[in-house]
């Protein structure tokens, strides 16, 4: 969901970008359109390492004592 949010806050200062004409407003727009990119950046170098390996199971045989 939070990447979706991201995307639409670039999509949407993309446009404001195209359409506005004033320089104060636009640095302030290429502003946000850097600092949202970063934050998306930031949450794509996150990810890995929200993926973790599955713990290796103890295997159990049915057939020997359960150690003592």
């Amino acid at each position: 969901m939070e990447r979706y949010i991201q995307n639409e806050n670039i999509r949407r200062y993309r446009k404001l970008l195209e359409e506005e004409t004033d320089e104060e407003k636009r640095s302030t727009i290429r502003r946000l359109l850097a600092e949202e990119r970063g934050a998306r950046s930031r949450a794509g170098q996150a990810t890995p390492s929200l993926r973790r390996p599955a713990p290796k199971l103890l295997r159990i045989n049915p057939y020997r004592a359960p150690p003592e």
